[in-house]
């Protein structure tokens, strides 16, 4: 329909006080007294049942996240590198089955080796490179190359974390516990050897490439020295087999 010849383009605005909205004070009553009885409730939970129902609210929380794959030891850690944690731990439990030992320890080792970054190469210049760090020689063995490695998903390439501790294991006996899995990443002789064993010792390049795990810093890296490293840095890594941490 056409407007006629002097009809606005809009209809005058209303003037300002008709804009403004009645105060309902029923309304704001009702939601005052909403607001100051959900306080006292908060307050009285708190004070009364915090203690055990938060507790059992992270109970059932952390159990909720371990069973969805999203939430699992170290789990932070990881998200840093690996976009699909579900999937990542499946795979990390699986080896982990197939291995015979605690996921925590694999998971340990691996965020010592990489902190979880597949493609990770040492620097300080030993040429290792991935989740575990293999070396060139190693992966020779596997049947890649470092760089292939780099160039792997985290998933896939835990099927190489797998084959090589599986031949570890097959050389040199089960393992039996966090330090022993770790030994046979950084020292596979060193497995079954006494505390006193020396890995490296000052002043070969093998010694200041490790020296970070020289914890009473005497020069040698001893099994010793990296058991109390790993107890110190992993402690719940260790409790998961009935050990205890530092």
């Amino acid at each position: 329909m056409s407007r006629g010849k002097y009809e606005p383009l809009h209809p005058p605005a209303r003037p300002l006080t008709a804009r403004v909205p009645k105060i309902n004070l029923k309304h704001w009553a009702v939601m005052a007294a909403v607001v100051v009885g959900s306080n006292l409730t908060t307050h009285y939970f708190f004070n009364n049942h915090s203690a055990e129902a938060y507790a059992g609210m992270n109970v059932l929380s952390a159990s909720f996240y371990k069973e969805s794959g999203t939430n699992f030891y170290l789990a932070d850690r990881a998200s840093q590198y690996i976009y699909d944690l579900r999937g990542f731990y499946q795979k990390v439990q699986e080896v982990s089955q197939r291995l015979g030992v605690k996921e925590e320890w694999l998971l340990a080792v691996m965020d010592q080796e990489s902190q979880f970054n597949p493609s990770v190469a040492n620097f300080k210049g030993s040429g290792a490179t991935g989740l575990i760090q293999f070396m060139p020689g190693t992966a020779a063995e596997l049947g890649t190359t470092t760089y292939q490695l780099a160039s792997m998903d985290p998933i896939r390439q835990m099927d190489y974390v797998y084959q090589y501790l599986a031949t570890v294991r097959e050389r040199y006996g089960d393992y039996k516990g966090l330090t022993d899995l770790y030994l046979a990443i950084l020292y596979p002789k060193a497995r079954g050897a006494d505390m006193c064993f020396t890995l490296f010792a000052k002043p070969s390049r093998s010694y200041k490439q490790n020296s970070g795990l020289d914890e009473d810093k005497d020069g040698r890296v001893t099994v010793s020295d990296i058991d109390h490293h790993l107890r110190r840095k992993y402690p719940d890594a260790f409790l998961a087999n009935g050990e205890r941490g530092v």
